[in-house]
């Protein structure tokens, strides 16, 4: 969950040999999700005990000319409760949706590809809906929304991609909201009671989420309709 610092499973097509045999997913689809997170965690360590503030995304960042943090924010996180949540989530749905992007080297291709269009969306909605802002946003949530966005399209029974317009995708995409919401609740309760600024920076969440649910018939090449 891309945050505003105090300073201002979907089941694989099929079961391939070489699976871990706890989730059947074949071993080496978990490892484009585990390189990313070896890289997020480096970062994260390589700065303690500062903090990653100096990544953060805003309006304010990018009019100093510190285009950087486009890309950078996507690696920051505010704290290890941050960056432990994220972690878990990705590590969760990589591997299983790796398996629907084709065989590998595509499949890593795809995902990374996709990851990154998804954090982009989530900071472009971001930007655009404070185009004045100076609270940076850190966290890699848009791009993991995006990953929800693609989980929310698979279909339970088969495999296959639920309708975007239909009655089970408008229960997915309430789903989604409502979970947002309580993040947005529960992080404003705990800034309230310590003190502190910041918060969730739900409008990154919904303009990843929205890219994979209108990205999935592109990324999920073993998933149809």
């Amino acid at each position: 969950m891309p945050e505003r610092p105090p300073e201002r499973s979907a089941s694989p097509p099929e079961v391939q040999e070489g699976t871990t045999g706890l989730s059947g997913i074949p071993k080496a689809a978990h490892l484009p999700g585990a390189i990313l997170l070896a890289a997020i965690w480096a970062a994260w360590l390589w700065h303690l005990p500062g903090g990653m503030v100096q990544w953060g995304l805003s309006a304010a960042t990018l009019a100093a000319g510190r285009f950087d943090t486009i890309a950078l924010h996507m690696f920051a996180h505010a704290g290890l409760v941050h960056i432990g949540f994220n972690s878990v989530v990705l590590f969760g749905l990589a591997g299983p949706l790796v398996t629907y992007m084709g065989a590998p080297p595509a499949s890593w291709l795809r995902f990374y590809l996709f990851y990154a269009i998804a954090g982009l969306a989530g900071a472009a909605l971001y930007l655009a809906m404070h185009p004045a802002g100076n609270v940076p946003m850190v966290g890699a949530s848009g791009a993991i929304s995006g990953l929800i966005g693609l989980v929310s399209r698979l279909s339970d029974r088969n495999g296959g991609l639920v309708p975007l317009f239909s009655s089970e995708m408008g229960r997915r995409v309430w789903h989604f909201a409502r979970a947002n919401l309580w993040l947005v609740l529960l992080f404003a309760g705990a800034m309230f009671l310590l003190g502190g600024g910041g918060g969730i920076a739900w409008e990154a969440h919904l303009g990843g989420f929205l890219v994979g649910l209108l990205g999935a018939r592109l990324v999920l090449v073993d998933a149809r309709e």
